[in-house]
């Protein structure tokens, strides 16, 4: 009897809902002569779906005969034997289990193979024994047979024509040049020894072009160039840092654009049957986005203990804006006078430097930062820096040594807590940014960190007074103050500051 295959599906209705009591009708269509003469003109297998709607039937292989022209239609009914589905033109290729969505995918390809039956095939197989112990099922009488020894040339068994080979000049056999002889011993095709075998040789590295680009630029792969027989093929991968990003390469341009920095690298090895060469990675170091330049004659107001002072050393009467913003300071109040020091300005709880009158009409966001030393502490605030210091918007202070940022949230004024000053009169650095695009304050505090809040309104950044050093026993090494225009950008970056700051 033939070979049969077991043939499981499920039955479900438009809703993907199986349908149980169902019934399942397999009909073979056409003809074909199995082993011992039988002819099967056609077939009819029914089965009953279960519970789950699932089903099983056992059918006849038919591409085992000699001249396989045989199919099957399968269809569905529910188990009110109304059609659900039906699958036709389905072939069975072997005796093994599958289901009907492995007929409905294979069976055009299966059905093609089983008409061109007539077709030769060219097998090729250790020895000829090996393959005369085939089932006589998988055996036909026009297979061409290569017998590959190894050891010496392969061999063909079966009838051909020479002009099946018409116009093949070379057959390789493991990447080697090979003679092919009929089984007489007969050359069909002589092996070409004027074409040695050859492992690759790299004739040019690889690149990533442009060279020196940057981000956002396009790059090019170039993958170099090899030589070898036979000719080597390329195989390649670009990396950032340890993971491959080649699917972001464009496979026909080998082109991509440049999004992130970092190490980026082109390993490329060429391969034929006779080796592989390694050529040389091809390497680009992409950047970070470039800081804008730390120059404080673009800050606002910048004062420091280089900065140019009126009076003497001992009794500072004024001191000039090294910054951009148009505005100096003068010495007002009374008592005990200002002194420039090598380490800085210094305030002794009595005099204080001021400027008023200041236009700073669609600034969109503004950040102080100061670096200074308290010596000790009176009874009242001492207001480091403060601009608008009769009521914000921003202001740094110290509070018997509790130090503070103030800023005013459109609403009402904020604190926020920057730490403690330290103990002996030693430099410290804090700061404060004021966002009212981004609705965002953040404050750099004694203790190292930058804290970083939301805001419910909209932060005041503009002002008309400046006040340093108002009730202050210290010095005040450095403060900078930057402001962005609306829809513009800082000159340099909070961060760039503080860090420069925190060096001297």
């Amino acid at each position: 009897m033939p070979n049969k295959a077991t043939v499981r599906g499920v039955l479900m209705d438009a809703t993907l809902a199986p349908i149980a009591s169902g019934k399942i009708v397999a009909t073979l269509q056409g003809s074909d002569i199995f082993d011992g003469g039988l002819r099967v003109v056609t077939q009819q297998v029914e089965a009953t779906t279960d519970a789950q709607g699932g089903w099983s039937l056992d059918l006849i292989v038919n591409g085992e005969g000699e001249r396989a022209g045989t199919t099957w239609t399968i269809t569905g009914y529910n188990q009110y034997v109304a059609k659900v589905f039906e699958a036709k033109s389905l072939f069975l290729a072997s005796a093994l289990a599958t289901t009907l969505g492995d007929l409905e995918r294979s069976s055009a390809p299966n059905l093609r193979a089983a008409r061109e039956g007539n077709a030769a095939r060219l097998i090729s197989v250790p020895d000829y024994d090996r393959y005369l112990a085939l089932p006589e099922s998988q055996r036909r009488p026009n297979d061409l047979l290569v017998v590959d020894g190894r050891e010496a040339a392969p061999v063909i068994h079966g009838t051909i024509e020479r002009s099946l080979f018409q116009g093949v000049q070379q057959v390789y056999l493991g990447g080697e040049p090979a003679a092919l002889l009929e089984a007489s011993g007969a050359v069909l095709i002589e092996a070409q020894s004027s074409v040695p075998a050859a492992a690759p040789t790299i004739t040019r590295q690889p690149a990533l072009l442009p060279e020196g680009a940057g981000l956002g630029d396009s790059i090019t792969l170039d993958l170099g160039a090899a030589e070898g027989a036979p000719p080597p093929v390329a195989e390649w991968d670009l990396t950032l840092g340890e993971s491959s990003i080649r699917d972001q390469v464009d496979p026909d341009q080998l082109s991509m654009d440049l999004s992130e920095p970092g190490e980026y690298a082109l390993a490329v090895n060429w391969s034929n049957a006779s080796g592989t060469a390694a050529a040389a990675p091809a390497l680009l170091t992409v950047a970070e986005p470039g800081a804008p330049g730390l120059d404080y004659a673009r800050a606002a107001g910048y004062f420091h203990a280089g900065s140019v002072f009126s009076g003497t050393a001992e009794a500072v009467s004024g001191v000039a804006n090294g910054g951009n913003g148009g505005w100096d300071l003068a010495r007002v109040g009374s008592g005990q006078a200002i002194a420039m020091t090598p380490a800085g300005i210094r305030f002794d709880g009595g005099s204080f430097l001021q400027a008023s009158g200041i236009s700073t009409s669609g600034i969109g966001g503004m950040f102080l930062v100061l670096r200074v030393a308290i010596e000790h502490h009176n009874s009242g605030v001492a207001q480091l820096f403060a601009t608008n210091p009769a009521g914000g918007p921003v202001s740094i202070t110290s509070n018997k040594g509790k130090l503070q940022a103030y800023y005013h949230d459109g609403e009402t004024s904020r604190v926020v807590n920057l730490g403690g000053a330290p103990a002996t009169p030693e430099a410290f650095v804090i700061g404060i940014e004021i966002d009212n695009a981004a609705q965002t304050v953040r404050a750099y505090t004694r203790g190292g960190s930058i804290a970083t809040f939301s805001v419910p309104g909209i932060p005041g950044v503009e002002y008309g007074t400046v006040a340093i050093g108002q009730r202050l026993h210290g010095t005040l090494t450095r403060a900078a103050l930057f402001g962005r225009p609306a829809g513009g950008s800082f000159a340099a970056s909070f961060e760039q500051v503080i860090e420069d700051f925190l060096s001297a």
